[in-house]
């Protein structure tokens, strides 16, 4: 079975786990079938990603090249016939092209199924559960998506909802975390956190409760000082309003905020709120839900 992994710099194994070699182009062709796993990717769509705008007049061979360079290079690396590579691997579906997950391993793909559990388990109030799911998705990653392929239009659309999708799952991740009482081991992460997205309004409130937990109100309420300031000087905005609000019950010691829970089997209400906030090419995101700390 062949091993292709995304999510950090693109590597790909054979069955004896040493590194397949692609040409840059080839190895961007792959990448983008790659996560687009199961799904048909037109020729067209491939010669946009390569070529943009101005396609050479020979683009459709030279995809059809390319293919089948992937295709021998799959065969060489697997032990495998190159008629076994296209039918079980990579497939030709009409004029498109499909990278079939039964006989390839994609971290993509598992880091999937794990996010997509560890949500589901912190939804049902399973926040042990879902914490382990989540941190063992967020492990998965080794780096930016694809740091070593150059992305075309298409690659670099999907790259962002990588980075996206992996930045939902942290702040679900530490949701579940704070849930379970770990707010002592989240504050160095979450100070880097808000060091890399200064404008990220979940994770400062994250960090805000958790320095609050910690008995360390004073550095909490600094947190909004200063996610206010840059938010005011940079973009003219102020707080959302659940960050306000939580600096109001920080302030007024409000009991709900030093409750958490242990129990796996705890159903107690979550309240989710899709944050509406959205500002394309900054850093504030507002992607994933805002889960509400509840007693």
């Amino acid at each position: 079975m062949v091993q292709i992994h995304v999510l950090g710099p693109m590597n790909v194994f054979g069955d004896d786990l040493e590194p397949v070699a692609l040409a840059p182009k080839p190895r961007r062709l792959l990448a983008l079938l790659a996560v687009s796993a199961d799904s048909a990717v037109s020729v067209g769509s491939l010669v946009q990603e390569l070529w943009g705008n101005n396609p050479p007049r020979t683009a459709t061979a030279t995809i059809q090249t390319y293919i089948g360079q992937v295709r021998r290079t799959l065969a060489e690396a697997l032990k495998k016939s190159v008629n076994e590579i296209a039918e079980e691997i990579l497939v030709t579906e009409g004029s498109s092209y499909v990278l079939s997950t039964r006989r390839v391993a994609l971290d993509i793909t598992e880091y999937e199924m794990l996010a997509a559990a560890g949500n589901a388990a912190v939804q049902r109030g399973e926040f042990v559960e879902g914490s382990d799911l989540l941190h063992r998705a967020v492990a998965l990653w080794r780096g930016p998506a694809l740091v070593n392929v150059e992305a075309g239009e298409l690659l670099g659309a999907r790259i962002v909802h990588l980075d996206e999708s992996l930045l939902c799952t942290l702040e679900h991740r530490i949701y579940a975390d704070l849930q379970r009482g770990a707010h002592h081991t989240l504050v160095p992460e979450l100070t880097e956190l808000t060091a890399r997205h200064p404008l990220h309004e979940n994770f400062h409130r994250h960090l805000m409760l958790a320095l609050y937990r910690c008995g360390r109100r004073a550095e909490s309420l600094a947190v909004m000082r200063r996610l206010r300031a840059r938010l005011v000087e940079e973009l003219g905005l102020e707080p959302s309003p659940f960050l306000v609000q939580m600096e109001q019950d920080i302030l007024r010691g409000e009991p709900s905020l030093d409750k958490h829970r242990f129990r796996s089997a705890d159903r107690a209400a979550t309240v989710v709120r899709q944050q509406n906030r959205r500002i394309t090419g900054g850093t504030v995101r507002g992607l994933a839900p805002v889960l509400r700390a509840t007693g």
